[in-house]
Formats: structure tokens, C-alpha cells, sequence
């Protein structure tokens, strides 16, 4: 299978950023559609407004339809009539839907997950004849159940019942008891050819097999004991910081620009989810989701709104963050002109801006006063931590993170972990042992077993795996699932390149490394990205290049052990021999027995001869033997 970045690579990308395709729009004929879409969706509301004016509440179950998504998918109305879907992917389609909150899918969403990885024109125009054929093969039902509308799907609150979703609820009592010998999966025997929809699928299997095993476990008691009362635990605070997406503000009339703010804005949102663990509260859907009482009681930290404005064939990008407490400006963001055909949220250009919008919200995130010590860890604030070097301060970390996996069991502290383990390796500050190698393997296996929809966590554990595993196979699946997962982060892309640089692809190397470098402009670990290249540049053999690298590093960050293996092996070879060997004692600070033994013993990763040689022969050269 060809991977998603190798794919982009050599498809119609952008000649000045490797890698990522220009996404082809909608045709602007469609916008009839639209609009009649928008009618139907507006016709649909007040049909559920009536019915709920008319209907008593104490009878509103009586009219629920019943899907059952535990074992093969099945639908029935409300009086118990079969109404499945005969088309598979439609069945995946209200899968998806009945698994949301109630704000519903974006239609950039459903796109990326379905036809992701087809043309993007033919995608979007698969996508509209999709939702069109659902919304028919569920007419007749007495009552709408689907909402479609110009930019997201959800099914009615209310109108479904989900039989996973009662699970959720009712515990035990829900589970079926044909089901309680041996659950089957979700979405039994579903078939799509689909890889981003068959990752979503893999995940939300190990989730709710995990939730009904667990609900399992806890009904077994001793034959003549009762089952004790469940205790309810106090829910701890959420402490997470909130974002509030404000609704687009398009210049345009056409539908085309219309798509390109929704899907930024839910880029960006996922983004900073993926990276600084905030909460979202989407104010383009006033019906909110369940914690919309919590939210708006708190009120969001700061907003984001974006403005695109179009002329003469032309798009240019604004993004604004306004302060909460008294709606000021703290900073603005512009980008552009990017020419309207060329202009979607997979854009070379857009992804650089979409990256400094997600560095410049994390950190003003971090320095307002309430985000502090009682908020969870994020990979934000865990990355920052381990890059300023501190022995100590990262075995205080590893603690931290644990105690963070301990209380939220998500899956990006495991993750987390087992990137802190290369550095036990990498930073000269633990020996490359066995019992170090079961230990990452078994923090990985918690990334690659749990459910999770950033690319951040598959790019920490995927580094690991190739790094102190030497999986090299396994983390370059890993990798791409982060690319396609996250392609607007630079640490997603710098760690792609440093997996091909282990693996003697250098050209695609430079190219994910030019990638990290431009999205990461506003990164405060940026010298890490200026560190990799510097890495390529030594085993491509372009010296002059890996010491001006190697040597601005080192300014910033001057025992950062990477930087100062690969740059006293370049200053080597250009005969700095005083250099090289001054890097060499300041490693020997760190680790007294360093030698050039790293690279015999694979320590290092490398896996091309001639790159080991280079290696070998820069560190024999300044005195590593």
C-alpha cells in the first residue's frame, strides 16, 4: 500500500511544499443545491418543532426509531418495521452520525472519512450523492431523523434510539442477553473500502469492547451474594481550557468558499484539541451538545473567528483571537491571496497558516492564569517540558505523566511516555537496556490499542517504535496514519522525517523536514526541527549545511545530545577537528562512556551502511573511538 505521504508526494502536489495535495472543489453549478438543501433542512426544523409542540413527552418514546449498531447494523421504525439501508456505505454513514454528539458531522468531515483518498472533486461530488440517497432511503418514517444541511449531518436529537448509546446509559441492563456470552463487534461484517473509515472503525470496536467488558466484569458477583450498590465517584473538574468557534465570516457567494470556512475552522478546532487539550464549544450550532450548560456557565477562555474574503478569483484568510473576559482583540492572523481553485483546507500554503494559528492559541492558552497546575498535561506543555533537556526535571515528568495516564486513561499520556523514553536513550541519561525496550513496547501497545482521532499520539508512540523497537515497517504505519490524521502539524512532520532518514530515504527526508520547518515557524521547540534537518544534511554527507545547523542549535540548547553527535561527526569531517571533539567532551559530561560504539550497536537507528560509515568514521575522527 502506497502511503499517504508518498502518495501526495508523487501526485499533484505543490512544487513548493512535498507531499501534500491540492484539493480540487465543488463546481460551482452546485450551488442550486445547496440552497435547495438548505430549504429542505429548514422545512425539516419546523416539522420537528411542531411535533414536538404537539406530541406529549410521556408518549415521545412510542415514536423513536431503533438503531442497532452492536452486531450487524440494523434499523426499524418506530413501530418495529425493518427500514435498513440496502447500501453499505449508507449504513456506515448513520453509524457514524449515531456516534456523534448531537452538534452532528461536518460535511469535511464525512468527506475525509469516506473518500479521503480519491480525487477530491469526484470525493465531494460522492459525498453529496450519498447524503442525498440516505435522506431518501429514510423518508416515510413519520417524522425526520436526519438533518443535512450546507455544512455538517447529524441525526435528530431524540428521534433514535442507539442501542450502544443506552449501553452508555443504562449499563448492564441495556446489554442484550444473547449478547453477555460473547459480544459481537460493532458494525459486524461492515465492508468499506475506506482506509480513514476503517481506522474509525478500529477504534470505536476496542472502545466499546473495552466499556461492555468492563460493564461485564463488574456484574459478576458469588453465587449468593448480591451485587453492591455501584458507587457513583465524583466527577472530577474539567479544568481544560475552552475555545469558542464563532461562525465564519464569508465575503463570497460561493458555496466553494462557504465549505473552505467551515472545514478550516473544523481543522483548526481539532487541532488544538489534538495538541492542547481544549474543549470546543461550537457556537455555529446553537443547539449545542450535552455539556452546553457547563460551557456557556464557565464561557469560553478566548474565540476564534475566521474571515474569508474573495476578489477577483482570489482568497484571502483572517483569522481572529478575541480575549473572553472583555472581547478584545489579543491577535490577529492573515493569510493569502491563494487562488480560489487551488484554496482548501489541504493547501500548502493554508497548512502553514493553520499551524501558526494552533502554536499561537496553544500559547496564549498556556499563559492565561487559570491554565494551571490542576489542568491535564498536554502534549503541548509535555514537549516544551522535555525539550529544555533537564535530567531532572524529566524524571519529575515521567511522574507527572503517569499520574495524568492514572487519572484519565487517555491514550496520549502512554504515547507520551514512550516518546520520554527516547530520550532516556537519545539524551544520555539512561542505559539502552532490555528492560527499557518492554517498556516502550508496552506503552506503545496502549497507543495502538485505544481509541483516539489525533495524529499527535501516533506520531510520539511511531518515533518509539522505530527509534528504540527498530519496527521500522510498524512505525512507518504509524506515522502516515499521523500525516493523514494531523497533516497540519510540524511535529507529525518532522518525526516522518527523522523515520526516513533512518531508513536512507533522504529526498523524502528534506521534503517532510521542509514541511515541518515551514508549518513550525512559530513552534517554541522550533531548534528541534532545525535539528533534524541538520541530521539529514550529516548522513546525506552535506557538511557545510548540518554545522551551521548544528552550531545555531547548540547556541540555544547546548547539551542537547542529538544536535551534538551529528555535529561534532560534520565538523569532523570538515577537518574542525577542536570542534568536534569539544562536542564529544560535553557529551561525555552527560555519558562517560560514549563512543563511536553508538552507531555499531544500532544505538543511533541508522540502518544505510554508507550512513553508518559517515557516522563512524566523524566520530573516530573527534575522538570518539
Amino acid at each position: 500500500m502506497i502511503s499517504y505521504a508518498a502518495k501526495h508526494f508523487h501526485g499533484q502536489g505543490s512544487s513548493t511544499f512535498p507531499y501534500v495535495n491540492e484539493m480540487a472543489f465543488l463546481k460551482p453549478r452546485r450551488a442550486l443545491d445547496f440552497c435547495r438543501d438548505r430549504q429542505r433542512s429548514i422545512a425539516a426544523r419546523g416539522m420537528i418543532q411542531v411535533m414536538h409542540a404537539r406530541t406529549p413527552s410521556n408518549q415521545g418514546l412510542n415514536r423513536q426509531a431503533r438503531l442497532c449498531l452492536l452486531g450487524p447494523f440494523r434499523l426499524t421504525d418506530a413501530a418495529g418495521r425493518e427500514r435498513t439501508p440496502r447500501s453499505a456505505q449508507q449504513q456506515c454513514i448513520l453509524a457514524v452520525l449515531a456516534l456523534s454528539a448531537d452538534a452532528g458531522v461536518s460535511r469535511a468531515r464525512l468527506q475525509d472519512l469516506f473518500w479521503g483518498e480519491k480525487d477530491p472533486q469526484l470525493a465531494a461530488q460522492s459525498l453529496r450523492t450519498a447524503l442525498h440517497g440516505l435522506r431518501r432511503s429514510l423518508e416515510n418514517f413519520g417524522r425526520p431523523i436526519i438533518e443535512i444541511d450546507a455544512n455538517r449531518a447529524r441525526l435528530v436529537p431524540g428521534a433514535v434510539q442507539v442501542d450502544l448509546l443506552e449501553i452508555a446509559r443504562d449499563g448492564i441492563t441495556a446489554l442484550p442477553s444473547h449478547a453477555r456470552v460473547e459480544p459481537p463487534d460493532l458494525l459486524e461484517g461492515a465492508n468499506i473500502n475506506a482506509e480513514p473509515f476503517e481506522d474509525w472503525l478500529r477504534d470505536q470496536r476496542s472502545h466499546w469492547r473495552d466499556r461492555i467488558d468492563a460493564l461485564l466484569e463488574d456484574d459478576l458477583v458469588a453465587p449468593g451474594q448480591a451485587a453492591p450498590l455501584p458507587k457513583t465517584p465524583e466527577p472530577a473538574p474539567d479544568t481544560r481550557p475552552i475555545v469558542g468557534l464563532l461562525a465564519p465570516v464569508v465575503h463570497s457567494r460561493s458555496f466553494q468558499t462557504l465549505y473552505l470556512g467551515e472545514a478550516l475552522t473544523d481543522r483548526i478546532a481539532s487541532g488544538l484539541r489534538d495538541y492542547i487539550g481544549a474543549r470546543t464549544y461550537d457556537y455555529r450550532n446553537l443547539d449545542g451538545g450535552d455539556d452546553l450548560a457547563l460551557i456557556t456557565a464557565t464561557g469560553p477562555d478566548l474565540y476564534l473567528r475566521l474571515r474569508i474574503y474573495e476578489a477577483g478569483g482570489e482568497l484571502s484568510i483572517r483569522v481572529l483571537v478575541l480575549r473572553q473576559s472583555t472581547q478584545e482583540l489579543m491577535w490577529s492572523v492573515d493569510g493569502g491571496p491563494y487562488a480560489v481553485d487551488r484554496a482548501s483546507t489541504d493547501n500548502a500554503e493554508i497548512l502553514v497558516l493553520v499551524g501558526e494559528i494552533i502554536e499561537r492559541v496553544a500559547q496564549s492558552l498556556a499563559q492565561l492564569p487559570n491554565c494551571g497546575a490542576d489542568m491535564p498535561m498536554t502534549p503541548f506543555h509535555a514537549l516544551t517540558a522535555m525539550f529544555q533537556l533537564d535530567h531532572t526535571s524529566l524524571d519529575d515528568l515521567r511522574g507527572s505523566l503517569t499520574a495524568n495516564w492514572d487519572l484519565t486513561g487517555a491514550p496520549i499520556y502512554p504515547a507520551l511516555l514512550a516518546y520520554l523514553n527516547t530520550f532516556r536513550v537519545g539524551e544520555h541519561w539512561h542505559d539502552f537496556d532490555q528492560m527499557l525496550v518492554d517498556d516502550t513496547r508496552r506503552l506503545i501497545s496502549q497507543v495502538e490499542d485505544a481509541s483516539h482521532d489525533g495524529g499527535i499520539a501516533f506520531a510520539l508512540a511511531g518515533h518509539a517504535k522505530g527509534y528504540i523497537l527498530h519496527e521500522h515497517d510498524a512505525a512507518d504505519h504509524m506515522l502516515d496514519r499521523a500525516i493523514r490524521m494531523s497533516p497540519h502539524s510540524a511535529f507529525c512532520w518532522d518525526h516522518l522525517a527523522l523515520h526516513y532518514a533512518y531508513n536512507g530515504r533522504y529526498g523524502d527526508a528534506r521534503g517532510a523536514s521542509q514541511n515541518a520547518l515551514r508549518i513550525g515557524d512559530h513552534s517554541p521547540i522550533r531548534f528541534t526541527l532545525e535539528t533534524t534537518r541538520c541530521m539529514i544534511a550529516t548522513l546525506e554527507g552535506d557538511f557545510d549545511t548540518a554545522c551551521a545547523l548544528g552550531k545555531r542549535v547548540l547556541s540555544r540548547r547546548p547539551n542537547f545530545g542529538a544536535a551534538l553527535r551529528y555535529t561534532s561527526v560534520s565538523m569532523a569531517h570538515l577537518g574542525d577537528t577542536d570542534g568536534a571533539q569539544d562536542c564529544i567532551k560535553r557529551i561525555r559530561t552527560m555519558d562517560p562512556s560514549f563512543s563511536v560504539s553508538w552507531v555499531q550497536d544500532e544505538r543511533m537507528a541508522i540502518r544505510s551502511d554508507r550512513a553508518k560509515n559517515i557516522l563512524i568514521d566523524g566520530l573516530i575522527l573527534a575522538g570518539a573511538k
